[in-house]
């Protein structure tokens, strides 16, 4: 059975046999990528049609990610029109149920959650609100959602799905083939992933090496724990190589992110590291820029093109 969006969003849900109908006062806004050099379009969506396990969210901020600038300028071929938009923090606003978190439990309305937007999607009937660049998003029932709470700030929440949680998948799988503590870790890459990337293998007692394209962000890596830092190639990739010496002699270890929605594991770890006390000291609010409207989405975009260390917020 559907549950009811809370008055404070000014929706209401219809329950049919299969699937939750819920209808949004006001409308929801989207910003519709139309096609590469074109500029968004503004739709409104009265309402969508949720099937079990579905979640909508209403979102509080979201984050242009490098994905969505390659998406945008054509580089990543993705479905059109779309919603482009991976990144963001926002609020349960009707469930299909029974809609779990990666804990297990089920979704509650009004909890303030972070999830990925899930693979890219063609504008379709009833599934219009397929990515964060808009006050809502629809999700589908594979998604994972992970709570978040209501104390830490939405800049540093919204990366949470992508760069830092791609920067989680490096660091496991690097911490999987070597002892990270005392070994001797070179980070490679530009922006938010690699810089989370570089606090993550110093917070776990590498000595880290980080190299970038990118004047501000080797500025930056000083700051996230990097012991050194030099110039680096451009590359749409963010990579590690770990070098640790053991029993058996010099282990290397190399990882290298990938832009995917994120597993229930990393994006729960990605949570937990933002989370966690021990992380204050690591500048990430720093590399969020204040938010822009949603009106003003390709100029965000335009921005984070040319700002490759700078995480560009678009609130609705």
């Amino acid at each position: 059975m559907a549950v009811p969006t809370p008055a404070r969003s000014r929706a209401a849900a219809v329950v049919s046999a299969a699937r939750s109908e819920v209808l949004l006062r006001p409308a929801a806004i989207a910003r519709a990528w139309m096609g590469p050099g074109r500029p968004h379009e503004t739709i409104a969506v009265p309402g969508v049609s949720l099937a079990p396990g579905e979640v909508l969210l209403r979102v509080e901020l979201a984050t242009v990610a490098e994905e969505d600038v390659a998406a945008h300028d054509g580089g990543a071929s993705p479905p059109m029109p779309t919603v482009l938009g991976s990144e963001f923090v926002g609020r349960v606003a009707a469930v299909g149920a029974p809609a779990p978190a990666v804990d297990g439990r089920a979704l509650e309305l009004g909890e303030r959650v972070v999830s990925g937007a899930g693979p890219r999607e063609r504008i379709a009937a009833h599934r219009e609100l397929v990515g964060a660049f808009a006050t809502h998003v629809h999700l589908g029932a594979d998604v994972p959602i992970v709570r978040v709470g209501e104390t830490l700030a939405a800049c540093l929440l919204a990366p949470a799905a992508g760069a830092i949680a791609r920067a989680v998948a490096v660091a496991r799988e690097l911490d999987e083939a070597v002892e990270l503590a005392g070994s001797r870790v070179s980070v490679a890459g530009d922006g938010l992933a690699a810089l989370a990337l570089v606090a993550m293998a110093a917070d776990r007692g590498a000595i880290v090496d980080a190299a970038s394209a990118d004047a501000r962000t080797r500025t930056l890596a000083v700051r996230f724990g990097a012991s050194s830092v030099r110039s680096g190639e451009p590359s749409a990739t963010v990579s590690a190589t770990a070098v640790a010496g053991g029993p058996r002699g010099v282990v290397t270890a190399h990882a290298a992110t990938a832009p995917a929605v994120p597993t229930h594991d990393d994006l729960r770890e990605a949570v937990a590291f933002v989370r966690n006390p021990a992380t204050r000291r690591f500048p990430f609010a720093d590399v969020v820029a204040p938010p822009l409207p949603l009106a003003r989405l390709d100029e965000a975009i335009d921005l984070a093109r040319r700002r490759p260390d700078l995480r560009v917020a678009v609130a609705p």
